[in-house]
Formats: structure tokens, sequence, C-alpha cells
């Protein structure tokens, strides 16, 4: 990977401090943007918008590209632990985040792209996390099914479709059953006309594009399927055959989808959850995101792989080098200490941006001095919008309240786009 370089917040001149020398003076600073307090602008023509919405049992990420062309990756529903439903208890997960994407998409109900990373309720829904049955009995109202309810979309990118059972079948759990549910999903899908189709990994791929009049500098890069990776020259890497131990051994979360979406400089990289490591037969250790590392490109924002929890290693930090980090948080040990420590391994300044970081690790990590380069206002529950210029030069992340659907932004931090070598 090519040395990475320097990257400065909008008029200022900050790039160079080290690891939690940013803090509360210039956090507090950059919160007294002009746009705090106010409500979320409209999406502008030109503009890419990126949301990672928080409610307190899901994941999902909205996205608006320059053309008015969106998509949302995943959209689950698993109600578990200590942090708060948001805006409350009222509804489910997959009816909030469509309410959410009514009031934002420029196309109203229209949603171009639903795209999954990987078979787990937190991304997809399951059958015992529901709001009943569709009024025709066919599905379960859970996560992407209830969204269907309120969205109509134009195409189903699925990680292996129609064949789930690649690399080997995937066994539902008690407290899950996404794989049942999202065969509901889809039969119901085709049913209704829209397409399903199965992610591909390509180089040059256009899978994902824009639909509405496009836009010079837009670009999207596959970067992993069904555990597998394609390298930058174009070839495909099985992970099974690096690791030295079968795909068909692998648990869900390494076969999640990973992508990265650029306009100009700008890059954002989104991945399902990528997590932890395996031991090779010799009894080695090796993490998977290592082989993901090798081939990402420099990002300026980075979902965290697997809600901050247990990923990230040194090497995809290196290589992403994001200014910016957000994540899905359902639990109250996302974004946990040893991924945070991790991440400030890095020697240059980093945002951290999750829906949540409840008051219970507030307390417990106190003393952690990456603690001071949070967004203080993820302390409350937010959904983290960024909004990146048309030429890509520069991008604004605004922190909004997710307490109702007034959408008020309580914090805004201005930053310009790393230039970055090849």
């Amino acid at each position: 990977m090519s040395a990475c370089g320097r990257r400065a917040f909008i008029g200022k001149g900050f790039a160079t401090l080290g690891v939690g020398a940013l803090g509360g003076r210039i956090w507090a600073e950059m919160t007294k943007h002009p746009l705090a307090g106010a409500t979320l602008p409209k999406w502008e023509k030109g503009r890419f918008r990126i949301t990672t919405l928080y409610t307190g049992s899901s994941e999902a990420s909205f996205l608006v590209f320059p053309d008015g062309t969106s998509a949302l990756i995943d959209c689950g529903d698993y109600r578990c632990c200590g942090v708060p439903a948001l805006p409350n208890g009222s509804r489910r997960a997959g009816e909030w985040t469509a309410r959410w994407v009514l009031a934002d998409n420029p196309n109203g109900k229209k949603v171009d792209y639903f795209i999954l990373s990987h078979y787990h309720s937190d991304h997809a829904g399951g059958l015992p996390f529901n709001a009943g049955r569709s009024a025709n009995g066919k599905f379960s109202l859970s996560g992407i099914g209830q969204a269907m309810e309120f969205l109509d979309f134009g195409r189903f990118i699925d990680r292996s479709w129609p064949n789930m059972d690649d690399p080997a079948p995937r066994p539902d759990k008690f407290d899950d059953y996404t794989v049942k549910h999202l065969k509901e999903v889809y039969a119901e899908v085709e049913r209704r006309g829209i397409k399903v189709e199965r992610f591909r990994l390509e180089k040059g791929s256009d899978q994902i594009r824009l639909l509405h009049g496009g836009c010079k500098g837009f670009s999207f890069t596959p970067l992993c399927a069904r555990g597998c990776l394609l390298r930058r020259d174009g070839s495909v890497c099985d992970l099974g055959e690096a690791m030295g131990r079968p795909r068909s051994k692998f648990d869900e979360n390494p076969l999640s989808l990973a992508m990265v979406f650029s306009l100009g400089d700008f890059r954002y990289y989104n991945g399902g959850d990528f997590s932890a490591g395996m031991k090779k037969p010799d009894g080695s250790r090796v993490e998977i995101e290592d082989f993901l590392a090798a081939e990402c490109p420099q990002v300026d924002v980075a979902k965290a792989n697997h809600h901050g929890h247990h990923s990230m290693p040194d090497a995809l930090v290196k290589a992403l080098r994001a200014r910016v980090v957000v994540a899905g948080v359902w639990h109250d040990a996302h974004m946990n200490r040893p991924t945070m420590r991790r991440l400030a391994k890095a020697d240059w300044p980093c945002l951290y941006a999750p829906g949540i970081l409840p008051e219970r690790r507030r307390r417990e990590d106190a003393a952690e001095p990456w603690l001071k380069d949070f967004a203080p206002e993820s302390f409350k529950g937010v959904h983290a919008v960024v909004d990146v210029a048309p030429d890509g030069t520069n991008y604004r992340l605004m922190m909004v309240s997710a307490a109702d659907e007034q959408r008020r932004i309580l914090g805004a931090y201005d930053f310009t786009t790393s230039k970055k070598r090849p």
C-alpha cells in the first residue's frame, strides 16, 4: 500500500496533530457550526449524501448519489442490548428506516437499490422480530420486509441470490431465522416483478450505477462477497484458500459484502460484519480483514466493520486512513475498547461518529484518550449524515438527532477531502 497524503479540515491546519491531541477543545469549536440547531437541509443535485441511520435495533445506510439515484444498504431489526430504541418503541426499525428515507429521498418512496450485505437479522430482519405478517400473509414485516410496505424498490442486490447456500447452507438460529425470512421476502419481491440480483465481484462493475442522468467523477468499486476478495488487478481471491480453511466453514460475517463509493477524490467505505480471525492449520492466526486491507483504497469516511465490535485490525485502519468513522450501533458493546484502541493508534486525527455511545460506556472508558475524539452528539443518539460537495473536494458531517423526526442538526463538522496517491 502506497503512502497516504495528509488531510486537513477546511480552513484549519490540524492534520499533523497526534492521537487524542484534538480532544474536546477542537471538536467543541467545530460543533459551533452555523448549522447546529438548524433543520437538516434537503439533498441538492450534484451532491453525494451518506446517512448511517440509528434506530437502536438495526443497521441501515441510505445513500443518495449525485444524480438522485438512491440506495439502501441493509435494513435490519434486532432489539437487544443497552441502547435506546429511537425515536421510540412504538414502531419497529424497518418502519423508522422507511420514514427517514421518505423524508430524505428526492424520489419519495421510489428507491433504486436495496443492497443486502449478509444474512443476519440486524441487517435484514428476522422472523421473531416483526410487526406481524403482510396483508397477503406471504412474508414477515421485519427489517427490509417491513420497509417494503412503505418504499418501492427498483432492484434488490443480495450477497448470493439465487443460491443462498453459497458457499454453504446457512443455518437459521432460533433467535434469527433470517434466511427463511429473506426467502419469503424475495419471493414477494419477484411476485411484484422486481429483479433480485447476485452481487458481482468484477473490476469495472456497473451493477450499482447512476440511473437519473449521471455525473462526472462518481464510481462504485466492489471489494468482497461470499468470502472472496476482488484484487486491484481484477483477479478474485478465495479467502478460504488464502486462510487455509474452506469458505464453507466460515460463519456468516466473513461472507459479507464490502464496497467503496467515490466522487472525485472523496471515497467512502461500506462493509458488513467482517471481524476477528481464524487459526490456520499450523496454529498461526490470521485476520480476515488483513486480506481486505491489502486491496482496499484509502478513504475519507469509513463505516466500521461489525459495528466496531472486535474488528478493524491495524492493517485495515492504516489502509483506509479514514478521517471520519461511523458505525451502525444497536448494542452498548459496539465500538468496543479493543477496536477503539486500534483505531486510535493512527497518526492522523479522526472523528468517531457512531449512532450512540451510551452513558455506561462513557463512564467505563472515561480514562481512554480516544473518548475525546468522539463527536459528543453521539452520546445522545444520532443519524450521521455525510454530505459531499459536487466536485468531491470537501464534505460535511452533520449529526442529526434520532430522538424524533424533526431532523434537527445537533452538531456539524467540515472537512477537506484528502489528496490520495495511486
